[in-house]
């Protein structure tokens, strides 16, 4: 890549990867009607698909670029890359191994190594809408990281937390005090938690196996699938408050470095939000049973409950 090729993107890396990443913002967007215009357009593979599609989900959206303020920052201190638009393959390349050297679980590579597949759509993106006449592929640079990753752990436990009360009672900051409760009360996932509108709201009723009384509201999960959530009424009159007059959200960042604090005050390893989830399943599976369900009874019902299509996909949940 010609270094005399003018560098369009300027200010700080923070700055760079929001502008890039409005070349992939697809948040809003049906993934599915996504797909279906990419294979119209010739890709076959999911290769092909995936470098067409761009970002649906605040979740991802959030992991990516974070994974791109990553990926610069390895670059500018160890390669004396300042723009993100001069990065090369074989400076994200680089930046992959730094992860494997680290002993990273297998999982996170995989993630981060789709975030920078993604970031070469990114920026490809933002070359041809302003003609800058750069061209990035950074698929032979990855090669040798990708190689070495196969070396790395894969995850076999558990993302429960010990004790999930302590934790979320524990979190100072009301909106996301809220946002924890809702995900260990109701299984939900942080994008689920997150974007509330009052239009959401059905109301108290009892829980059609324990009789219990809950408040629920409804989410728009992965592939578009509507489900309702049920929490504590305590829980339920708390987000009944925050969105009298306008939606619940917060910044999922800021959420969960506070989930990582009261973790940590209360000795347990940080697990993410998603260990919420995890401990929503478990705990959600011993009531089911103690209510007379059967293990796939039970196992059945927190599938739909979670948003998971198929029963098999929550049986990790209960290690």
């Amino acid at each position: 890549m010609p270094e005399s090729k003018q560098v369009l993107l300027r200010g700080n890396i923070n700055h760079q990867v929001q502008r890039l990443f409005q070349t992939v913002n697809a948040i809003g967007f049906k993934k599915h009607d996504a797909k279906e215009v990419a294979r119209a357009d010739g890709a076959r593979s999911w290769a092909e698909v995936g470098k067409k599609l761009g970002i649906h989900s605040y979740a991802t959206a959030d992991a990516y670029r974070d994974v791109w303020m990553y990926c610069a920052d390895f670059a500018k201190e160890n390669l004396g890359i300042r723009d993100i638009e001069r990065l090369t393959g074989e400076a994200v390349g680089s930046f992959l191994q730094s992860k494997v050297d680290s002993g990273v679980a297998h999982a996170t590579f995989m993630q981060y190594a789709a975030a920078c597949e993604k970031l070469e759509t990114a920026l490809n993106r933002y070359a041809e809408q302003h003609k800058s006449g750069r061209e990035y592929a950074f698929k032979e640079g990855m090669q040798s990281a990708r190689a070495a990753a196969k070396t790395l752990a894969r995850f076999r436990g558990s993302r429960a937390y010990a004790d999930p009360d302590r934790i979320v009672a524990d979190v100072r900051n009301d909106l996301h005090s809220l946002a924890a409760s809702l995900q260990h009360e109701g299984g939900c996932r942080v994008k689920e938690a997150s974007h509330i509108t009052k239009d959401q709201l059905r109301g108290l009723r009892a829980d059609e196996y324990t009789g219990r009384r809950k408040g629920y509201f409804e989410v728009r999960g992965k592939g578009g699938k509507f489900r309702d959530i049920g929490v504590s009424p305590a829980t339920y009159e708390r987000l009944e408050a925050a969105v009298t007059d306008k939606r619940f959200e917060f910044d999922k960042g800021k959420y969960r470095y506070d989930l990582k604090r009261s973790a940590h005050r209360s000795g347990q390893a940080y697990e993410g939000s998603h260990g919420l989830r995890w401990s929503f399943a478990q705990e959600r599976h011993s009531e089911l049973q103690q209510y007379g369900l059967t293990y796939e009874q039970s196992l059945s019902e927190i599938s739909e409950e979670m948003g998971h299509d198929r029963a098999d996909i929550t049986t990790h949940y209960l290690r």
